[in-house]
């Protein structure tokens, strides 16, 4: 066996590292997700409050994803991410542990308090 083919298998041998914030939080597939896509802020706002409510009490611990979408097809600036930013900092709060964008934007994956 070549001593490039040994190396590789020596590099890959071993157990995989463990993933840790906000990596394991992207990583994790979504118990739930809530598209917001065409909604009113006003839809979206009473959407997002009904989804939380429910998965507060029914997925602790776990994590669920709303997307957003990015305001592309908006006529002004993006209100979607903005609106689901200040309902997880103000009112649910409580409820979430830890929040982050996805990779590419436009959706946002949250872990409920267990």
């Amino acid at each position: 066996m070549s001593k490039r083919r040994r190396k590789v298998r020596e590099v890959g041998d071993g157990p995989a590292p463990k993933l840790s914030g906000t990596t394991l939080l992207i990583s994790e597939i979504p118990e739930a997700k809530l598209d917001l896509h065409e909604l009113s802020a006003r839809e979206a706002e009473i959407r997002v409050c009904h989804f939380l409510e429910r998965h507060v009490r029914t997925s602790r611990g776990r994590v669920v994803h709303i997307i957003t979408g990015k305001g592309t097809h908006s006529d002004g600036p993006p209100v979607l991410p903005g609106l689901v930013d200040r309902l997880l900092r103000e009112e649910f709060a409580h409820c979430v542990v830890e929040h982050a964008g996805l990779v590419g934007g436009g959706a946002i994956a949250l872990r409920l308090r267990g």
